[in-house]
């Protein structure tokens, strides 16, 4: 096997499998062309030391090859700066917690300095731990968006855009890719929280009696799970449309209507349901020693905060939906009366 052959071989076992014959006849064919024009410059014939010199001019196999892939990203540049707010925010939110969690540890009660020091051990541990595995979370979130946006993957050149494509200013139809993204990464932790850590939804705090930790959500909120599920999934895969389009269409319009309905209908069935919170009089006095009168009087503001709070959700549901339904008709309407 001679040289070019060598070195073609070489560049096509990094190429796929679709595209490396193509590829490697391209290839061949352009050395074959550059040592002909070597032997008739040089009015010599072909031999080994110049082969030699033109696959070297050729370059390197390995970037030969990466010049005939596409730029493989976790995250690519065009989505990095949207990665970096998201993780900003959720670090933010991370250490502010921690930092009122180290608060209420300590303003809980007087500690040996042994007992401090595990405390504050635990604390940071838990804190570490929880930014990694946030971190780990966006990571994915982004590199899913990366691999299944196309928009994301465009490598545009400065020939490639054209100043009338520029959206206006006024338009109504375009969709923030920031706002998008956030809610989407955000959407995502919900879901893993709520589904693969919900024992840590609580009230922490401590009393004389010591710690204490008290579940906020109650079981009859679990049974929704399912359905909370479901609409958080057609939330994100809707978000990834609106992201690859970057307009509202009527398509997505309609996909947003039925969420919000399924919202509303999701709303209206715990505000008729069972409390969906853990916080009752009972619980109140046993894990957190409120007097029986003060537990009765708590649990009943929490129950009228999360009945206001179900109702308000509805409103803005159905505000939200009539608005996109008034979108719809304006859409049609406008092409006939313009």
């Amino acid at each position: 096997m001679n040289l070019i052959d060598r070195y073609v071989r070489e560049i096509g076992c990094r190429l796929p499998p679709k595209t490396r014959a193509d590829i490697e006849k391209e290839i061949r064919s352009a050395l074959e062309d550059m040592l002909e024009d070597r032997s008739k410059k040089e009015s010599r014939a072909t031999d080994e030391e110049m082969t030699v010199q033109v696959l070297k001019e050729y370059g390197n196999p390995q970037k030969v090859a990466a010049s005939y892939l596409p730029e493989q990203y976790l995250i690519g540049p065009q989505l990095f700066p949207f990665f970096w707010l998201v993780v900003q925010i959720v670090f933010g939110v991370l250490t502010a917690l921690t930092l009122v969690a180290l608060v209420l540890h300590f303003a809980g009660g007087d500690f040996l300095p042994t007992e401090i020091g595990k405390s504050l051990f635990s604390l940071l541990a838990n804190y570490f731990g929880g930014l990694m595995t946030a971190f780990g979370n966006i990571v994915l979130v982004f590199a899913l968006i990366q691999r299944f946006a196309p928009s994301w993957k465009e490598d545009l050149k400065d020939e490639d855009w054209n100043p009338r494509d520029l959206p206006d200013t006024e338009d109504a139809d375009q969709v923030s890719r920031t706002g998008t993204i956030v809610e989407t990464v955000f959407t995502v932790l919900a879901l893993i929280l709520f589904n693969l850590y919900p024992h840590y939804i609580g009230i922490y705090g401590f009393t004389d009696q010591g710690s204490f930790f008290v579940p906020i959500l109650s079981q009859a909120f679990f049974s929704y799970m399912p359905w909370i599920n479901l609409l958080w999934g057609l939330q994100i895969a809707m978000n990834v449309l609106l992201i690859q389009r970057m307009r509202w269409q009527v398509g997505t319009r309609w996909f947003w209507i039925a969420i919000k309905a399924g919202g509303i209908a999701l709303a209206v069935a715990m505000l008729n349901g069972p409390s969906i919170v853990n916080l009752t009089p009972e619980v109140l006095m046993a894990e957190m020693s409120f007097s029986a009168d003060a537990a009765q009087t708590l649990a009943s503001i929490i129950t009228q905060v999360v009945k206001w709070g179900l109702i308000i959700s509805i409103i803005a549901g159905a505000v939200d939906a009539v608005k996109a339904l008034v979108k719809i008709v304006r859409a049609q309407v406008a092409p006939a009366t313009a």
